[in-house]
């Protein structure tokens, strides 16, 4: 997991108030309904595509990674279960999605992404047998286990039987063909294939968009954006966060588990911060993040606070049932030197971060080596605040798989952490509340607990008194 920032030669900061070039404020978007699908060469050889430039910047840090950059989750199957069919299921999901059958390769200077037949395409072996004493670790190990990201495909499927109709899968996918959204519609429509259900091919592939994406690239499109970055990140550093059971962002540091705890705000909170949103002509969205800056400013005494900001993209046109990393993000850069008024932080995030997402497009990595800074954009990465709808939406595996089969998450071998802290604001008309993902061997629970008072302590800062400044 990664996100950026950027220093020129001097290593001057770039003022982050003033108002952007609007001249260097890119064009609208085509709507990826606009995306052309890649002729598919007929024969049985194996299909070969470019990969697209955010591919093509991971790609160029892997070596310096300390564990594979995967996406995993582990379910546990409860009820009969018949593995011949969930591998069968497999390959006709695969059939469906070129990303699964993929390995990646260097042709000619340039990543390649190398297709298989459907036919070709690997499918889970037996289960393998394990006491329930030893499935969390096994679990654990096949996540650590690594790909050959030039000689396999970079998604599997592992069965473990823990006895009679109780089985663990685990599903391991390379951040170069998935993130977090696309494991879930995999094993949405992985469950819907081992039913018998209905198949839905998606629209477009991947690399149909990666083609599109590059294409844009060499046509000049994103060296606006790449422009603004390089000026918008210039002198950026990464947050210093408030730890207290062991630093992170060393070299080498093996993340600890990820762990999760929600607090719902106070509903005359709630109504606070949507006031405030509204005098600001800003969105709930938009207080939250001011606040979470401020937040890593009290406790760091840092003036110059970057957050990465993951943007949204899937759901629209052809990208609906496409798998891939479709995940962007940005770098949220707040400027709270010079003791600002509490309302001019508002103010200024809204403003900022509305350019900062217009900008998304542009892969951040490649920007930061540009700066000289290759490593930017990983401890960016470190902290991340995100926003969205009240309802958590469905369960994590909890679709459909027929008959008396039952899933559920498999919490007893918690996923590594993707960064030591997140700050996610879910909201709506009536509500809202506030979940901190953080890594364990990082944060203790009292900590978590300590930072989401002072949050809610700075929301109402912000609502109750835009004049006070912030010393």
């Amino acid at each position: 997991m990664v996100t950026t920032v950027l220093m020129d030669e001097a290593g001057t900061a770039a003022p982050l108030t003033a108002d952007p070039d609007p001249e260097h404020r890119p064009g609208p978007e085509p709507e990826p309904d606009a995306v052309p699908a890649l002729p598919r060469p007929a024969g049985p050889g194996p299909l070969r595509f470019a990969a697209s430039p955010g591919q093509e910047a991971l790609w160029a840090g892997l070596a310096h990674r300390a564990r594979p950059p995967v996406v995993t989750g582990a379910l546990r199957l409860t009820g009969p279960l018949d593995a011949q069919a969930l591998a069968a299921a497999w390959r006709d999901v695969a059939g469906r999605h070129e990303i699964l059958r993929s390995h990646y390769r260097v042709h000619e200077g340039r990543l390649t992404q190398v297709v298989a037949a459907p036919a070709d395409a690997p499918v889970p072996g037996p289960p393998a047998e394990v006491r329930p004493s030893q499935a969390a670790a096994a679990v654990a190990a096949e996540r650590e286990r690594a790909f050959a990201p030039a000689r396999e495909p970079l998604a599997r499927l592992r069965l473990l039987r823990q006895g009679p109709g109780d089985h663990v899968a685990v599903f391991v996918l390379h951040e170069l063909i998935a993130d977090s959204a696309a494991l879930g519609l995999l094993v949405t429509e992985l469950a819907a294939a081992y039913r018998g259900g209905p198949a839905e091919r998606p629209a477009l592939q991947y690399a149909d968009l990666a083609a599109w994406q590059q294409q844009r690239a060499a046509q000049g499109r994103l060296d606006e954006s790449t422009e603004y970055w390089l000026r918008r990140l210039n002198g950026a550093e990464p947050a210093v966060l408030p730890w207290d059971l062991s630093a992170p962002g060393a070299p080498g540091r093996v993340p600890g588990a990820g762990r999760a705890l929600s607090f719902p705000l106070p509903q005359e909170l709630s109504a606070k911060v949507a006031d405030a949103a509204r005098r600001h002509r800003a969105s709930v969205q938009v207080v939250g993040l001011a606040a979470f800056q401020l937040l890593l400013a009290c406790w760091s005494g840092q003036r110059d606070i970057s957050v990465r900001g993951p943007v949204p993209e899937r759901g629209r046109g052809g990208q609906r049932r496409m798998l891939g990393p479709l995940s962007r993000a940005v770098v949220l850069r707040a400027d709270l030197t010079g003791a600002p008024a509490f309302g001019e932080v508002v103010d200024q995030v809204r403003h900022t971060s509305a350019w900062d997402f217009a900008h998304h497009e542009v892969p951040l990595e490649p920007v930061a080596a540009q700066l000289r800074r290759p490593r930017l954009v990983e401890q960016l990465g470190e902290v991340q605040f995100g926003a969205g709808p009240g309802a958590d939406g469905p369960r994590w595996g909890a679709a459909s798989w027929g008959g008396r089969l039952r899933a559920e998450p498999f919490t007893s071998a918690p996923a590594p952490a993707a960064r030591p802290l997140s700050l996610l604001l879910r909201h709506d008309e009536r509500a809202a509340h506030c979940v901190f993902t953080y890594d364990v061997s990082v944060f203790s629970e009292a900590r978590i607990r300590q930072l989401r008072a002072d949050y809610f302590g700075l929301l109402g800062d912000l609502a109750d008194h835009p004049k006070a400044r912030f010393r």
